[in-house]
């Protein structure tokens, strides 16, 4: 294990689990003197239909995930942090452990649920995919 994590990320979206991570996230950032890398994934795998349609729609949610990633910042200490945010499209679980990699993070923050319910009876959760994916160490927050 570790000793100290210097870059961390932390994908939340939207739902209570990923807010309890994003504050636990902020807490080992603070630890470790970190830089966080927050990250917001807009799923849009259900999308089916009139293309134009799709894109109305994915800008509805990408929209949301704005307004929503820039209220959690807001009632959150972390401008007291080295931080960057990015809202990205496609599927949660692959983009999040893409993201780390490419940014060579040293620890990745979930919620032990998200939003997904119906998705994780179905075809498994983002955290399972991401726990037994990611290059690097994954520390799930239960609520």
């Amino acid at each position: 294990m570790k000793e100290e994590y210097k870059k961390i990320l932390v994908a939340v979206d939207g739902s209570p689990a990923s807010n309890d991570a994003f504050n636990e996230a902020l807490n080992v950032a603070e630890r470790n003197d970190a830089k966080l890398f927050i990250l917001t994934v807009v799923d849009y795998k259900f999308s089916i239909g009139d293309p134009a349609f799709i894109n109305d729609a994915l800008k509805f949610h990408l929209n949301n995930a704005e307004i929503e990633l820039e209220q959690l910042i807001a009632n959150s200490r972390v401008n007291q942090f080295e931080y960057e945010t990015k809202i990205d499209s496609g599927n949660p679980k692959r983009k999040i452990t893409d993201y780390a990699l490419e940014n060579q993070v040293d620890l990745i923050v979930l919620g032990a649920t998200g939003r997904g319910a119906v998705e994780q009876a179905l075809v498994g959760s983002t955290t399972s995919y991401v726990v037994n994916n990611a290059h690097c160490n994954v520390l799930v927050v239960r609520p």
